[in-house]
């Protein structure tokens, strides 16, 4: 047991540097692929406190405006503006814009003064709040920066796009001197201007354009330019001319491996701990010797419920310990009849809160179960779950249910994480939103799919599929929904394809990852068994079991109800000689069967306990949800 101890902290321990080393991984790519945002920041804010708030103002004029910018090979622009202004009072502040879209804009800095970087997506501006530098008179600003823009994808052209004067500029500018240096390489035949208010083109003339091919070099000129003023250049490249340029393709496999990773750990904590033990399998026809209809849900799910305890209110019938009597549709007494004295402790104590003040050939109504049904359930959790205390008999292993959860949320993050470096490869701004919704439904739907997987030995297989088809499509949702946006944003559907395709695979590790004591392991092999045999029985064995105890089919009729197989066991002894239930009594008045005997056969008798179960169960269910609203 002390071996078994150190081997389950060093697992721990083992599981604790995985998730660790994920995290880290997720945490790295997550900095790249906010493009070094925290880098960028820290070269933005030289001399104002982060977060500090500026008062700006537009009282101010703008005599010059001389830009300088080189253009590399790498679809880069360096670019140094020289603003000129003249303040007629003193200011607190002055908002200057500068480049903001699908690019990244890095190393601001305005030299010698005091100022604010704000970067955002559509309004980016720098804010001088250097008191020398906002006094009545004249100043100078000169700024400078670095733009990156990304590598196209389109496979036909290269383009280049650039504002050298942004529209948002509020104020007149008094004169404009731009100069624009190209590569040695760069091509002239489609070199264009456009200047004009509200990206209108500029009748007037107000500017001058002029291209020098042997300087490789770009110059605008122009005076009295009104607020709001653009001047935009763009040429029409051959394809492949950018090289270097900022690329998103990293992303790309940054998803992948997000996703292949995420399975080769889950396929690992299935290995260390989620594996079931071998079970070997062999007929059964009988339950299990000490098996009792009340311990099927522990033994399956560790926990006893409302269901459990009414098929051993059935099992006492059975026995002589009650009779049923159905006196109205759907309407049952329950009569005492002789005393379980050679049961165990824990069944005559629940006879006898069952029957607390009736004596025998007396009834308990429907209006009084609910109650006693609840103490039933409340007195004998204890007792059932002290039978199956040892841990090879544990339903579910400690280690097998942490893991199952930690398989959960790695799917979450991994699904969310493909999600987001989409965005990345798209060169769009992560919606971080969306990625962590995704995450969070990935891993609480698996979850829920997995519940209902692990009910499946205990319910109908109709009501067992109809839950596991609604979880399973609740687990897609999500699922499609990022495997859809991946392939619009990167326009890949080999990645979408493998997002579905390692999702699925994902959930199968999360669903077996439940691993089950050794002994109970072989207890649920048995009762599979048994339940395979009552939905199928072979007729020798049926035939054989029957003729050597008459109470055969009843006593497998409570196995059967368990497993939702009442009919299916009811229809395999038609043609045999089954006695009508003594325990149940149909009293309805004017009731009868209409059939060709004349009289109840087996699956009448079925399914009138199957809805004396649904009956008593669905009360109960009322009561609880009526208690629970008060």
């Amino acid at each position: 047991m002390a071996h078994y101890r150190r081997l389950g902290h060093a697992v721990k321990a083992m599981i604790i540097m995985i998730l660790a080393a994920l995290i880290a991984a997720c945490a790295v790519a997550y900095i790249h692929a906010a493009g070094q945002t925290a880098k960028d920041s820290k070269q933005d804010g030289l001399q104002t406190m982060p977060g500090a708030k500026v008062e700006q103002s537009t009282a101010f004029e703008v005599t010059g405006y001389e830009f300088r910018a080189k253009v590399g090979k790498d679809h880069s622009y360096r670019v140094v503006e020289k603003i000129s202004v003249n303040i007629p009072d003193d200011l607190k502040g002055i908002d200057l814009s500068i480049p903001s879209g699908n690019f990244r804009i890095s190393s601001i800095e305005v030299e010698d003064t005091a100022y604010a970087a704000n970067k955002a997506s559509e309004a980016s501006t720098v804010s001088i709040v250097d008191p020398k530098k906002l006094t009545k008179g004249s100043h100078v600003y000169t700024i400078k920066y670095r733009i990156n823009e990304y590598q196209d994808k389109d496979s036909s052209k290269d383009m280049f796009y650039f504002n050298v004067l942004l529209p948002e500029w509020k104020q007149p500018i008094g004169s404009v001197d731009i100069k624009v240096a190209f590569p040695e390489d760069f091509p002239w035949d489609d070199m264009q201007c456009y200047a004009g208010q509200f990206g209108v083109q500029d009748p007037t003339g107000k500017i001058q354009f002029s291209a020098d091919e042997a300087t490789k070099t770009v110059t605008v000129k122009g005076s009295r330019i009104p607020e709001n003023y653009g001047i935009t250049l763009k040429a029409q490249l051959p394809d492949g001319y950018w090289e270097g340029a900022l690329n998103g393709s990293w992303a790309f496999t940054a998803a992948l491996v997000s996703m292949m990773a995420a399975l080769v750990l889950l396929a690992a904590l299935w290995i260390i701990g989620g594996r079931d033990p071998k079970v070997r399998k062999e007929a059964v026809t009988r339950p299990p010797e000490g098996l009792e209809p009340v311990e099927l849900g522990y033994v399956f799910n560790s926990t006893v419920g409302i269901r459990d305890v009414l098929l051993m209110i059935l099992d006492f019938a059975r026995k002589g310990y009650l009779r049923i009597s159905e006196y109205e549709p759907k309407r049952y007494r329950l009569f005492r009849e002789k005393e379980p004295a050679d049961e165990e402790k824990m069944y005559r104590g629940a006879y006898s809160i069952l029957f607390e003040d009736i004596y025998r050939g007396r009834s308990v109504d429907m209006e009084s179960l609910g109650t006693r049904l609840k103490l039933i359930l409340r007195a004998i959790e204890d007792d059932v779950a002290a039978g199956f205390s040892s841990s090879d008999s544990l339903a579910f292993t400690p280690l097998s249910r942490m893991f199952r959860y930690a398989g959960a949320a790695v799917l979450g993050i991994a699904l969310g994480l493909a999600n987001a470096f989409s965005y990345v490869f798209d060169y769009q701004p992560v919606n971080y939103a969306e990625s962590i919704i995704i995450g969070v439904i990935a891993a609480a739907a698996s979850l829920l799919f997995c519940r209902e997987i692990d009910r499946r030995d205990s319910s109908s297989i109709s009501a067992g599929r109809l839950a596991e088809i609604g979880t399973g499509l609740l687990v897609a949702s999500p699922v499609i929904y990022a495997a859809v946006r991946i392939f619009r944003n990167t326009g890949n559907p080999a990645l979408a394809a493998a997002t579905v395709v390692i999702s699925a695979a994902s959930v199968f590790f999360i669903v077996i990852m439940r691993a089950r004591g050794q002994k109970n392991g072989e207890l649920v092999g048995r009762i599979r068994q048994l339940r395979n045999f009552i939905y199928h029985p072979t007729p020798k064995e049926l035939l054989a079991n029957h003729l050597a105890d008459p109470g055969y089919y009843y006593e497998m009729m409570i196995y059967a109800l368990a497993f939702g197989a009442e009919e299916a066991w009811a229809i395999s002894f038609l043609t045999l000689d089954v006695p009508e239930p003594e325990f149940y009594s149909d009293e309805i008045e004017g009731h009868a069967f209409s059939n060709l005997r004349g009289q109840a056969t087996t699956v009448d008798h079925a399914r009138d306990l199957r809805a004396f179960i649904r009956t008593l169960e669905n009360a109960y269910n009322d009561m609880e949800r009526h208690s629970g609203r008060r």
